[in-house]
C-alpha cells in the first residue's frame, strides 16, 4: 500500500470526507486527491508538498514526520557516488568559460579588451589558488556524519548457493522499494508488524524510508541497523550476502 493509500485509509478511519479535510486543513481539494493517488506531479513541489503531507497526516492521526519521510523516500532518488573513471572538469575551466567575451568588443574598444583579459587571468589565478594541494577540506561535524552515514559495515553473510533472500519486518509505517536482479518487486508502505520476503540470484537493492522502523535478516541471519530514524537509505546485498551502502 502506497503512502497516499495509507493516508486515505487513516482519513476514512477518522470518518472524514475529502471536503471535511479540505475545510479543516485549507488544502485545496485537488491537491488532497493528488496526494491520495500518489500523483505528486500534481502537488506543489518542495516545501509546499512536505507541508501539505505533514498537515494531512497530523489531521488524520498519522505520524507527520514518518509520512514526510515516506514521501521523500518515494520521490527523491538515491544519491549516487561519481564514477572515479569519469574525468571531472575543473573549476578553473568553468571560470574561463564563464569569462568569455565578444571579439567585436575588442576591436571597437581596445581598453575594454585589456580589462577583460586581465579579469580572465585574475579568475584563473584565484581558481588555481582555490584548488591548491595545500588546501584541506573541512572535516564534517561528528553529529552530521552520524545522522547521514549508515551504521552498517560490508560483511559476508552465510549463503546457501541458491542466491540471496531478505526477510523484512516493519515495526512502524515504512516505505520500502526492493529491486531484485534489476527488477522492482516491492514498492509500497509496510504496515506495523507486516513482513515481506525478497529473493534474488544476483543482488537486491533495498531503499528504505525509515530505517528505524524496519528490521531484517539476510539468508536467515539478523542484519545490523540500516541507519537513523526517518533518514532514507539505500543498500545493496550482493550474491555472497555482503551488504554495501549506496546512500
Amino acid at each position: 500500500m502506497e503512502l497516499g493509500s495509507a493516508l486515505q485509509k487513516a482519513r476514512e478511519h477518522a470518518s472524514l470526507s475529502l471536503f471535511d479535510l479540505a475545510a479543516r486543513t485549507r488544502i485545496p481539494l485537488k491537491t488532497l486527491r493528488a496526494i491520495e493517488a500518489d500523483n505528486f506531479a500534481e502537488v506543489p513541489p518542495g516545501v509546499f508538498a512536505r507541508s501539505f503531507i505533514r498537515t494531512y497526516a497530523r489531521e488524520v492521526g498519522v505520524d507527520p514526520d514518518a509520512a514526510v519521510a515516506e514521501f521523500r523516500a518515494m520521490t527523491e532518488p538515491a544519491v549516487e557516488e561519481p564514477d572515479p573513471e569519469t574525468p571531472q572538469e575543473s573549476a578553473v575551466d568553468d571560470d574561463l568559460r564563464s569569462s568569455s567575451f565578444d571579439p567585436e568588443l575588442l576591436k571597437s574598444r581596445p581598453d575594454w579588451g585589456y580589462a577583460l583579459i586581465a579579469a580572465a587571468l585574475l579568475i584563473t589565478v584565484i581558481g588555481l589558488h582555490r584548488k591548491s594541494p595545500d588546501e584541506r577540506p573541512a572535516a564534517p561535524a561528528p553529529a552530521a556524519a552520524a545522522s547521514t552515514a549508515m551504521a552498517i559495515e560490508p560483511r559476508p553473510v552465510a549463503t546457501t548457493g541458491d542466491g540471496v533472500r531478505i526477510e523484512l519486518r516493519a515495526s512502524g509505517l515504512c516505505w520500502v522499494r526492493a529491486v531484485a536482479d534489476g527488477q522492482t518487486v516491492v514498492a509500497r508502505v509496510l504496515q506495523p508488524g507486516e513482513t515481506q520476503s525478497v529473493s534474488a540470484q544476483r543482488d537486491i537493492v533495498l531503499r528504505v524510508g525509515d530505517p528505524a522502523a524496519l528490521s531484517y535478516s539476510v539468508n536467515g541471519r539478523p542484519g545490523q541497523p540500516l541507519g537513523a530514524a526517518q533518514i532514507p537509505v539505500t543498500v545493496r546485498v550482493g550474491p555472497d550476502g555482503r551488504l554495501s551502502p549506496l546512500s
